[in-house]
């Protein structure tokens, strides 16, 4: 519900939903009722919450941990000691499948959707270069666009990680905003309203996880932020658009 206020009542474009996932029944409904909000299949392959999981579409024992959850990281991290996909031995073949069971569930459920992006990581073809062939064969099959941000628009940041504080989240991005130049530019970042669910999803190292969304939700739709774009004459575009 955050990503759709961040559209609807702020400068928000597109959403990325990750097939997978619980509440993916629940966007699709929400979602199938605003065409002009743009799509993107969120392909993943990890679980890093610890109160929430998911699990693969497909048999695939090489990605999961004991209980049948993908693994809670892509690739290790320093300081983090939970398991990740780069130390175990995958499976090309189970990865293949999986990808391919969320790109066709995605594209029944959200029939416009127009790409699709790779999820704790730039691209997945960063992790191996045959699961980017993978990627680029099913985009071809299902006519998406295969995640622009993986193929090197300059990304804006917005605002610092710290204080999670919308107002000043929402000063930052206006003074983020002001310094561009012309060109195309991202952003990126995970709105979501207040809600008990949000208030139990965290990991190690992460556990402000609604204070960070619900923070970034109030910048995204702050007036000034929105005055700013339009004083700078910024169009605001979504994937398909590219």
């Amino acid at each position: 519900m955050g990503c759709l206020q961040a559209c609807t009542d702020g400068i928000a474009t597109s959403v990325e939903v990750m097939i997978p996932c619980p509440w993916t029944a629940h966007a699709a409904q929400v979602f199938a009722q605003r065409s002009d909000i743009d799509i993107g299949l969120h392909l993943t392959l990890t679980s890093e919450w610890d109160a929430v999981k998911w699990r693969p579409l497909t048999h695939a024992p090489s990605l999961v941990d004991e209980h049948g959850n993908f693994l809670p990281l892509l690739v290790a991290r320093d300081g983090d000691t939970r398991p990740s996909l780069d130390r175990v031995d995958w499976s090309l073949d189970e990865i293949a499948e999986e990808l391919r069971a969320q790109v066709k569930l995605g594209r029944a459920m959200f029939p416009n959707a127009s790409h699709v992006s790779s999820h704790m990581l730039r691209h997945f073809a960063d992790l191996d270069p045959q699961i980017g062939q993978i990627i680029t064969d099913l985009c071809a099959e299902f006519s998406l666009l295969d995640d622009p941000f993986g193929h090197g628009l300059p990304r804006i940041d917005g605002y610092p990680k710290f204080p999670r504080d919308g107002a000043v989240r929402a000063a930052s991005l206006v003074q983020s905003l002001s310094a561009l130049t012309a060109g195309t530019y991202i952003f990126i970042d995970h709105p979501a309203v207040h809600s008990d669910a949000m208030s139990d999803i965290g990991h190690p190292g992460y556990k402000d996880v609604m204070e960070d969304r619900t923070t970034c939700l109030a910048a995204l739709t702050d007036v000034a932020v929105k005055q700013c774009i339009k004083d700078m004459g910024i169009e605001l575009i979504g994937y398909r658009d590219l």
